[in-house]
């Protein structure tokens, strides 16, 4: 039996390497290490909606405060 290869979606690749950048840096840091690194263009629409559907601004700047 042959296993097929399955490759992944670039954006669906992109938006789990971001997630696990934020989880390790917290997001200020990763705010900025992604300014510096990302030269392709993304689509910071589609990852916000990914990333932070479920957390509230106060949620997000509570993180930032705690991870900065």
């Amino acid at each position: 039996m042959v296993n097929k290869l399955v490759v992944p979606k670039m954006s669906e690749v992109r938006v789990e390497g971001i997630k696990a950048i934020i989880e390790q840096l917290g997001i200020a840091k990763a705010a900025f290490f992604l300014r510096e690194n990302m030269s392709q263009n993304v689509d910071y629409l589609e990852v916000k909606e990914e990333m932070f559907v479920n957390k509230t601004a106060r949620e997000i700047y509570a993180e930032i405060k705690r991870n900065g």
